[in-house]
């Protein structure tokens, strides 16, 4: 991810937590930035290894917590398979995601010109926040 892609995320968290009176901490922000960082889309254990690195009293509640609260506010998605733990994706832009089944590597598609709407009958019936679609297979390493 370019440096300009993470300013402007980096921004959007300010202004999510403003709008949701949610302090700028700096356990909130480490978690963040190594959110955006992370192009594995990791899991909270993962996650709270590398942040555990830079702050170390850090407890893994709290990075559970926060991640919980991200994607709440819509900072940060929650990506699962059939069959996978849960993982967190900082990028909330449109794309889907390929997951292996024997690897358990998940791939960011962004170049994929596939769209998917929510029929209206569905739009009428439930109030739908978001559609989730993904890809599982083998990866070209397994």
């Amino acid at each position: 991810m370019d440096a300009k892609i993470k300013e402007n995320l980096l921004t959007e968290f300010k202004q999510k937590c403003r709008d949701r009176r949610l302090k700028i901490t700096p356990q909130r922000t480490i978690i963040y930035e190594e959110l955006i960082n992370s192009l594995d889309h990791p899991s909270v254990d993962i996650l709270y290894g590398r942040v555990k690195k830079k702050l170390p009293d850090i407890s893994f509640d709290t990075v559970y917590r926060t991640l919980m609260t991200f994607n709440t506010i819509g900072i940060a998605d929650i990506v699962e398979g059939i069959n996978t733990s849960k993982r967190y994706d900082g990028n909330t832009n449109q794309h889907y995601h390929f997951i292996c089944v024997k690897c358990g590597a998940i791939t960011d598609i962004t170049d994929v010109p596939f769209r998917f709407e929510i029929p209206e009958q569905i739009k009428q019936k439930y109030n739908p926040r978001s559609v989730k679609i993904f890809f599982e297979g083998l990866c070209g390493k397994c």
